[in-house]
């Protein structure tokens, strides 16, 4: 069993940080991305064609802008707080 919006959030995450000017470490991505996915509702799927059809339907456009906003106030939150020391 697994949740399909795991690999969703860090495909997204990459692209998304991509073009913001952040710290980019692995622990920061790691919180950016815990973060995003406590905000979203997740999609579990126990089949390869259980896993295709949750990610058509993360397709749609309100749920890509649902994603992309969990993810985008996600790293704006860990920008404004990282939780790591900065040498």
């Amino acid at each position: 069993m697994k949740n399909i919006m795991e690999d969703i959030v860090s495909e997204r995450l990459e692209v998304i940080l991509k073009n913001m000017d952040c710290c980019k470490c692995e622990q920061c991505k790691t919180d950016m991305k815990a973060l995003a996915l406590n905000a979203i509702k997740p999609k579990y799927a126990n089949t390869l064609t259980g896993e295709l059809y949750g990610r058509v339907d993360t397709l749609l456009l309100q749920n890509s802008i649902d994603i992309d906003i969990a993810i985008t106030k996600a790293v704006s939150l860990v920008a404004s707080m990282p939780n790591h020391k900065i040498n």
